[in-house]
């Protein structure tokens, strides 16, 4: 059966994780779990929302193909952001694109670090209804 592609549009890794990770449930073929792999090894720390994509493309007036490039390649450094977007932007405006991406990667690791302690929290109070056995 041939299949029709009904929207085309770049994504980044950590939602085609996410897209994978739902699909897994009803299953997925060897192809797709490699590609699950790669993709949870690479997007790790990347801020992968849609409000960092918005940011890059409304703030610095980048296409969605680039923006998505930049969220892959998870810059840390000016030559990382300078190598994706070549000569799009000025030095100035390569810095304060660094500055507000990093800042999304700590809030959303911040998130991520707040919701793991409150899955790791101990029960403060002991329910003593059971008898020990």
């Amino acid at each position: 059966m041939v299949r029709k592609v009904k929207e085309e549009k770049p994504i980044p890794l950590g939602q085609v994780y996410e897209y994978l990770q739902l699909r897994e449930e009803s299953g997925i073929n060897y192809v797709q779990r490699v590609t699950a792999q790669h993709a949870e090894n690479l997007s790790r720390e990347a801020a992968y929302s849609e409000e960092v994509l918005e940011m890059l493309q409304s703030e610095f007036e980048l296409s969605r193909l680039i923006a998505v490039q930049l969220v892959n390649v998870n810059p840390k450094t000016v030559t990382d952001v300078k190598a994706v977007t070549r000569d799009r932007l000025t030095d100035e405006q390569v810095e304060k694109l660094l500055e507000q991406y990093l800042g999304f990667v700590l809030k959303v690791k911040a998130g991520i670090d707040e919701k793991a302690a409150e899955e790791d929290e101990e029960p403060t109070e002991i329910d003593e209804t059971y008898e020990d056995l």
